[in-house]
């Protein structure tokens, strides 16, 4: 009888950074779990990674007393409100592959002043600038940067930790962050479609790949709702698994390794009608004006490369990581789009793959 063919995964591994961490025992083991994960489902759960439960339990409350306050608190600091798209999103105000998502959130990223800009300088340098916060939660500012900054730690190890998987020395990616590496936060709040929507509707976010370089979630245990594309057309459930961030490769890592490790299209569902989802993704990436370059892989790695592929038109990676962010942000936010970005039709910039 023919062999069966090989089921698709169903579920996601849980990798322990702790021995990476610390230095203990299983270092080797936890990176060789590294690259068959980021070779394959591009998707896993992290542990042992230091972040204390008492943090990420202030992150969660104090994003949902934000989501608590009347509506009209909230669109007081609207990102229609910062040409950084900063700030708060209303149900159906972000845009993914063309359809509203069903949830709310609020925009975060690295407290810096706005730059001031001259009329050649890059469209892309327009997103640094200030956050806007709530005055009726002032304990939101203190916990989010808190994390932020636990969070880009966290985020440094694993780089080191991504590039000794590939075979690497573990500084080989450090230069890509040693200058002002960029973070970004999104706390969200997933709620089942409103009045309005049809029944059935249930894009908390629409498939999509991740702009960055690393990507971090944060999910309420016991709920779901992310789910991972298998390559064979189905998803896999991202199940929370308490104590551990589901952590995701973005174009530019993808890029960087030459399509060995690839960015993985994902989605969210929205919660079933009477329930409501808060979670916290931390985006990771470098500098807004790097560029890029794939990186010299070792043989054994290079007979494993895909083919090369020409440029998806619908949505090419850009070398550029400005570019490359600026992109994502034009077509997900429309309003704030036409607001402050009219002279800029769409996102152009070397390297396009």
């Amino acid at each position: 009888m023919p062999a069966e063919p090989e089921a698709a995964v169903r579920t996601l591994p849980t990798l322990d950074i702790g021995s990476y961490r610390t230095g203990a025992a299983g270092r080797e083991k936890f990176l060789t779990a590294l690259r068959a994960a980021c070779h394959g489902p591009g998707f896993f759960h992290l542990s042992g990674h230091g972040i204390s439960l008492a943090r990420t339990n202030s992150v969660l409350k104090a994003s949902r007393t934000f989501f608590q306050l009347p509506e009209q608190a909230k669109l007081e600091i609207e990102n229609i409100h910062s040409p950084h798209f900063r700030g708060y999103t209303r149900l159906g105000h972000e845009i993914t592959r063309g359809s509203p998502d069903i949830r709310e959130q609020l925009d975060i990223s690295d407290e810096r002043p706005a730059r001031q800009l001259g009329p050649d300088d890059p469209a892309y340098l327009r997103l640094d600038g200030p956050n806007q916060w709530p005055a009726q939660v002032p304990e939101l500012r203190t916990t989010l940067l808190v994390f932020m900054a636990e969070m880009g730690r966290l985020a440094r190890l694993l780089v080191r930790a991504f590039a000794e998987s590939l075979g690497l020395p573990p500084d080989q990616l450090d230069p890509i962050f040693a200058d002002e590496p960029r973070s970004h936060l999104k706390v969200i709040r997933y709620v089942p479609a409103p009045a309005g929507f049809a029944a059935d509707y249930d894009q908390g976010v629409g498939a999509h790949k991740d702009g960055g370089f690393i990507t971090f979630v944060l999910q309420e245990d016991a709920t779901g709702g992310l789910q991972v594309a298998d390559g064979t057309g189905g998803w896999i459930d991202a199940t929370p698994v308490p104590g551990t961030f589901v952590v995701n490769i973005g174009e530019m890592f993808e890029l960087v390794t030459q399509r060995y490790y690839q960015a993985t299209v994902h989605r969210v569902i929205s919660p079933p009608p009477g329930h409501e989802r808060v979670s916290a993704a931390f985006f990771f990436g470098p500098r807004l004006s790097a560029t890029l370059e794939p990186i010299a892989l070792p043989e054994e790695l290079r007979r494993q490369l895909p083919d090369p592929q020409p440029p998806d038109p619908h949505n090419p990676i850009f070398a550029q990581h400005g570019v490359n962010t600026l992109k994502s942000w034009l077509r997900s936010h429309p309003e704030v789009t036409r607001r402050y970005y009219a002279d800029v039709e769409e996102a152009t910039g070397p390297g396009t793959y």
